[in-house]
């Protein structure tokens, strides 16, 4: 890519009149992870953010951030004993109606944007008394997927949220497509 056709300046106005308080765009791994929420949680607690939303705004990124290092098509390589990372975008943005938005995208397969989607539907059909109740089950049964996780992220991001989980697809190839996922946390709870 030409350096010379980027307008970083584009880029800059892009973030500001979007309030966009924080973006990274790379491999996700637990040591950018953990940098990254640092500066984070600076940054909240310097504007004078509640401690309980900031904890919030934090876990919501943190369970964006990990379905990007464990579910994205796109990875990098970490070492040489075949440890890779997921690449990814992640954010963090204000709204006009006083709320933090909370998003993130990556590339998918084709397969796993349809497991995706089902159960980010079936999570958005759930009351709060039910998202605890479906969250405390999933904990209680144990059961753990191929990849070691009980499931319980989206569950935990939908409870801290209280609000349903905007989500979409859009179509890269046959194989792939760019999932993109908004979730919204009152500024003042």
């Amino acid at each position: 890519m030409d350096m010379n056709n980027i307008g970083v300046y584009s880029i800059y106005k892009l973030m500001q009149d979007n309030q966009i308080q924080f973006s990274y765009k790379g491999p996700i791994t637990q040591d950018i992870l953990i940098s990254l929420g640092d500066s984070i949680k600076e940054k909240l607690h310097r504007e004078d953010c509640d401690a309980k939303v900031v904890r919030k705004v934090f876990a919501i990124l943190v369970e964006a951030a990990h379905n990007i290092l464990k579910y994205s098509s796109e990875k990098t390589q970490l070492d040489e004993k075949n440890k890779s990372a997921g690449i990814g975008l992640i954010g963090i943005s204000k709204t006009l109606y006083n709320e933090f938005a909370i998003f993130s995208g990556n590339l998918v397969s084709t397969t796993e944007a349809e497991e995706i989607r089902r159960r980010l539907e079936h999570i958005n059909t759930l009351s709060k008394d039910e998202l605890k109740q479906s969250y405390s089950t999933q904990l209680k049964q144990g059961k753990l997927s191929s990849d070691g996780s009980a499931g319980l992220g989206l569950y935990e991001v939908a409870r801290k949220s209280g609000r349903p989980i905007e989500f979409s697809f859009s179509a890269i190839d046959d194989e792939h497509v760019f999932f993109e996922l908004k979730v919204y946390v009152k500024v003042e709870d």
